[in-house]
This record gives C-alpha cells, sequence and structure tokens, in this order.
C-alpha cells in the first residue's frame, strides 16, 4: 500500500472518530424529572422563568454566577444556579432553554442557558392579523 493512501485511510479514521465523539457527548432535551433521574448527563430543559421569586445576581462578588427559580412545562420548580454571566434584560423572558445538570435532586446547575425574549414584533403581527 502506497503511503499515500495510508495517510488518506488514517485523515477519514480521524474524522470519523470526530463525528461519533460529537454525537455520544450531545445532550437532550428534558424536563426537570428526566434530568434528575440522571444526574451524571447533560440535558437541555424548557422552563419559564419565575418573575415572583428573587434573581440573586452580584457582578462585583462573581460577574458569571446567578441564581434564579424556573418551572418545567410539568410544573416543577428548581431554583437554577447558572454559570454565566446574567443575560441582558434577563428578567423579560418568556422562556429560558437551560443547559446543564441536576445537582442534589433539586437545584439545576446550568452552564448555560438561552432566553427568548418578547417580540417587538408581535404587535405589528396582531396589526396585520386585523387587515
Amino acid at each position: 500500500m502506497k503511503l499515500k493512501h495510508i495517510i488518506i485511510l488514517v485523515v477519514i479514521a480521524v474524522g470519523i472518530a470526530m463525528i461519533l465523539s460529537t454525537y455520544t457527548d450531545a445532550s437532550t432535551t428534558a424536563n426537570f424529572r428526566e434530568a434528575s433521574e440522571q444526574p451524571e448527563k447533560t440535558f437541555h430543559v424548557k422552563t419559564t422563568l419565575i418573575k415572583t421569586k428573587t434573581i440573586d445576581y452580584d457582578p462585583v462578588k462573581d460577574p458569571e454566577l446567578f441564581t434564579f427559580y424556573a418551572e418545567d412545562a410539568e410544573g416543577q420548580t428548581r431554583q437554577v444556579i447558572c454559570y454565566k454571566e446574567k443575560p441582558r434584560d434577563f428578567e423579560l423572558s418568556e422562556e429560558v432553554v437551560l443547559i446543564g445538570k441536576i445537582k442534589d435532586d433539586h437545584t439545576f446547575v446550568a452552564t448555560d442557558l438561552q432566553t427568548k425574549c418578547p417580540s417587538k414584533y408581535e404587535n405589528e403581527v396582531e396589526d396585520i392579523e386585523e387587515i
């Protein structure tokens, strides 16, 4: 076998290994109950922010740590500890997708999150529907 063929086979093998490692490490979507059943696994949990409870954030003490409470689609509430800077206008969020793991069966530790805020175009869509 020529050296050229061996190099091509090695490159293909490395590419396949990288693709497989990406799929095995991918997190899945769940709710708090499912996440608590597998505390070692990372999940995406779709939640709503509980605005009646406090959001603790002190950027002077630790700019990449804040806590809040969220509720999943089943109505389960958990305290969330997020190791990321608090997003701007976080309090206005309609929906928060948490990425992380359950800790001690009652706290969700998020390493990342995505927020969905009210759209500035909602009123325009309502106006168009009226026409």
